[in-house]
């Protein structure tokens, strides 16, 4: 036998459910996070990116603007020399060298500081031939000339924040590609991992479930041999040692059920011997020859004896569960004569009852076993006497239905009511209305004969009547030879394995 080995959790299965629902959500919410922080980076980086274009291209093209305005007015003042516009000048200058030492701060990169500078000098310079008074005309000409250079290197600036514009535009499409692809492995990652949690998880819970399931089907269907072990989940395997004590309990029971029947058997037996001696000894006129109607009743009890024993060992069949059709001797049975000789056993009771046992058979035959078949029509007509209505009728009717032999037994008591016509086949289940008859019967009659007939290829089941009880044995009419033998040895190797 394999034998697996065990392991039980500290935890109970709420604890894991929890730590199950945790565990698998941390991959998706680590993927969310992940998301967040690259995503709010890249936003963030973008507006610093748009705001630092944004001043660089305004400042820029100010600087042409600015550079123009002072060439301008640098001009008027050398020709006009009106101190108006020499403030005016000096004005603009100051403004231009500002802007020019504000885009010179901005973060667009070295070339754009680069070619700042180089108009820093270069506007510098001029701005200095112009403003000494020791320059000559010649040297202010120069200067003024030199504007054009200076406008020159304006445009270079501008053009230069415009491709680090781009540039930069550009990176921030390659981060947010690189960023959608970092993200889109860690969702594929992310969730055949949460996948695999779930699974492990539900592993680790359907395990033990599986065996408390199989454990319950085992104690359902009567196997108390096996021990019930559940490893796993703490509350889990507590459940299936509480499952293993009350098979041991169940097993404890059902040693003192059989203990029970067979001391009450045998405390059943003593008397009915008893009682079968002093029926011999009277059949042996002992006692003086008995009247005819005496010695009737006389042979009824000694054969309502043998079968009072018959029904004590069948009690103990079913108490050991033994198999109904352990062997079985099919021969050729005229059913006429089989049901005759069983309604002649049931002539006292049923005079008791004053009932009338009506029989209308129709002279078949079949191929079965005497024994259990007999054992069948016994217990149907007993169960239907007991039942019946007083002065009433109890009827057994044989018959063909196709390839197959019938026997009904039909009463006129209460009949069986629908939701019992399964379960009177059960082991000792008793009817309603049996609650407060004079004899009440074990509850194996109708179990055992079910059980017969499913044995000899039959079966025997309730079937609808206007009045009372109907039950209806159908067994096939055929020599069974193969059926037999494909049944008992079916049987045979369910019970050696």
């Amino acid at each position: 036998m394999t034998r697996h080995r065990r392991f039980n959790l500290t935890f109970s299965l709420l604890q894991l459910v929890l730590i199950g629902f945790a565990v698998v959500t941390l991959p998706l919410g680590l993927a969310l996070a992940t998301a967040w922080v690259a995503v709010d980076h890249l936003a963030s980086k973008g507006q610093d990116a748009v705001v630092a274009a944004v001043h660089a291209t305004q400042a820029s093209r100010n600087l042409i603007e600015e550079i123009t305005d002072v060439e301008r007015h640098a001009r008027q003042y050398h020709v006009l020399s009106d101190p108006a516009l020499l403030e005016s000048y000096e004005t603009q200058r100051d403004r231009f060298l500002d802007h020019l030492t504000d885009i010179a701060g901005l973060e667009m990169g070295p070339s754009v500081r680069n070619q700042a500078l180089q108009l820093e000098t270069a506007s510098k310079a001029t701005f200095a031939a112009l403003d000494s008074g020791e320059t000559s005309a010649e040297a202010k000409e120069a200067a003024l000339e030199s504007f054009a250079h200076l406008d020159v290197l304006s445009r270079d600036i501008y053009r230069e924040s415009v491709r680090v514009v781009a540039r930069e535009v550009e990176a921030m499409h390659r981060q947010g590609s690189e960023i959608r692809q970092q993200l889109l492995w860690l969702a594929s990652a992310s969730i055949p991992a949460a996948l695999l949690l779930t699974f492990i998880f539900t592993m680790l819970i359907a395990r033990p479930m599986r065996q408390l399931d199989q454990a319950i089907r085992s104690l359902g269907d009567g196997r108390f041999d096996r021990p019930i072990q559940v490893s796993g989940l703490s509350d889990l395997a507590d459940l299936g040692q509480r499952l293993n004590w009350l098979r041991l309990r169940l097993i404890e029971l059902e040693e003192q059920k059989t203990f029970f029947l067979h001391h009450m058997s045998h405390e059943l037996k003593t008397p009915l011997t008893n009682i079968v001696e002093g029926a011999e000894l009277l059949s042996q006129n002992v006692l003086g020859p008995l009247a005819p109607e005496q010695d009737e009743i006389l042979d009824i009890v000694r054969v309502n004896s043998f079968h009072l024993q018959e029904l004590i060992e069948n009690l103990l069949t079913a108490s050991n569960g033994a198999d109904a059709a352990a062997v079985l001797a099919p021969r050729r049975i005229d059913l006429n004569d089989l049901v005759r000789r069983i309604a002649d056993r049931h002539k006292l009771p049923a005079r008791a009852k004053e009932l009338e046992l009506e029989l209308i058979l129709s002279g078949e035959t079949l191929w079965s076993d005497h024994e259990r078949l007999g054992t069948i029509v016994d217990n149907l007509l007993s169960n239907a006497i007991k039942f019946t209505a007083a002065r009433s009728r109890v009827r057994i009717v044989t018959g063909r239905l196709k390839n197959d032999i019938y026997i009904e037994v039909r009463d006129e008591g209460k009949g069986i009511r629908p939701e019992d016509r399964e379960n009177v086949f059960e082991r000792f289940f008793q009817q309603p209305s049996a609650v407060n008859s004079r004899i009440r019967g074990s509850g194996l009659g109708l179990f055992i004969a079910r059980e017969y007939a499913r044995a000899l290829g039959g079966f025997l089941q309730v079937i609808n009547s206007d009045k009372g009880a109907c039950l209806r044995l159908r067994l096939p009419r055929r020599r069974p030879d193969s059926a037999f033998e494909a049944v008992n040895t079916a049987r045979t190797s369910s019970q050696s394995a």
